[in-house]
């Protein structure tokens, strides 16, 4: 690899994170549905559910699956502020589509700083989910894995950035 190129997994640095974006986009958008139908229909069973101690929909369905379970401790259950981490997640995989098309210093620490962030966030529910709800969530771990690929991919700009 030249060193004037930034690293990449499939086509090119930008290309992958917006192809990585888009998948997450799916999986938050396939996390909401799950939510949704499972807060309607107890019975409802995901695709992902593959038994008691590997089920999405009663990891996403949890306390933990709003606000990280630490927003309703602080403003209560009903507050506007207490929304789901699948929409959190679109509006993340969002950004970081949209910020790929803006050149610049800018765009690329908001890039590198909100996917630190993203994964901090995905360490902290893997401890939530493994040692707390003692479950497996397939359809999180996706998610997890999506959003470390974001992190390499926006460390690697923003690093060519910085040298």
């Amino acid at each position: 690899m030249e060193a004037a190129q930034i690293y990449y997994f499939f086509l090119d640095n930008s290309t992958d994170r917006i192809i990585f974006s888009f998948v997450g986009i799916l999986l938050s958008i396939y996390a909401l549905y799950v939510e949704i139908r499972k807060e309607a229909d107890p019975t409802f069973k995901a695709v992902c559910d593959l038994g008691n101690n590997v089920s999405c929909s009663k990891v996403l369905t949890s306390e933990y699956g709003r606000g990280f379970g630490i927003v309703e401790a602080l403003v209560g259950k009903e507050n506007f502020m207490n929304v789901r981490n699948c929409n959190l997640g679109i509006l993340f995989y969002a950004a970081q589509i949209i910020l790929s098309f803006f050149p610049g210093y800018i765009p690329i620490f908001v890039l590198y700083w909100s996917a630190l962030i993203s994964v901090l966030g995905c360490v902290y529910l893997a401890y939530i989910l493994v040692f707390v709800l003692k479950d497996l969530c397939i359809l999180c771990m996706a998610t997890y894995v999506i959003n470390a690929c974001i992190l390499i991919l926006n460390y690697a700009a923003y690093n060519k950035m910085t040298v």
